[in-house]
């Protein structure tokens, strides 16, 4: 990782953004670009993935779940709601790390997402030649100083 690359740290609830800055002077000078610090740029909620299954399935009259023939459902009931609101979710996830590539325009990009998605959000994303390398593990609540560690190779850590 150098000075100017973007770091994005993201599940289905939430975004985090980090731009590596200089540490030291001679980072800054570019004599040595790999000493930097992640500083915080954006926090972005993904609303879609908050969503409730109780605030979606109502019915104004409250006839939804009535007792009637052996107590089955209305048929009106959605029975894909929750794929429907995972995909939605992801689709939102993968636009918001596009917008994020684009407004910083850099050119290496370090991107964390959990690997129970991760699959699903990269063919969502159009700007994928940018991201440099991808870790499969949730990285959101990790501290940024340790951020650093978590994308450098296997082989150096």
């Amino acid at each position: 990782m150098k000075v100017g690359d973007l770091v994005i740290v993201a599940s289905l609830g939430e975004i985090k953004a980090y731009r590596a800055n200089p540490r030291t002077p001679e980072a800054e000078a570019g004599l040595k670009p790999s000493e930097v610090k992640l500083d915080f740029i954006r926090g972005i909620n993904v609303v879609e993935a908050h969503k409730k299954l109780s605030d979606l399935i109502t019915d104004t009259t409250g006839t939804v779940n009535k007792a009637g023939f052996l107590n089955r459902a209305a048929s009106g009931e959605k029975h894909t709601l929750k794929d429907e609101i995972y995909k939605e979710a992801v689709k939102s996830v993968a636009e918001d790390i596009d917008l994020l590539i684009e407004e910083e325009n850099k050119t290496k990009v370090f991107l964390s997402l959990p690997k129970t998605i991760v699959n699903d959000v990269l063919p969502l994303i159009k700007n994928r030649d940018k991201i440099f390398r991808i870790v499969e593990k949730d990285l959101l609540k990790t501290d940024k100083n340790k951020l650093i560690d978590e994308f450098k190779p296997e082989i150096l850590k």
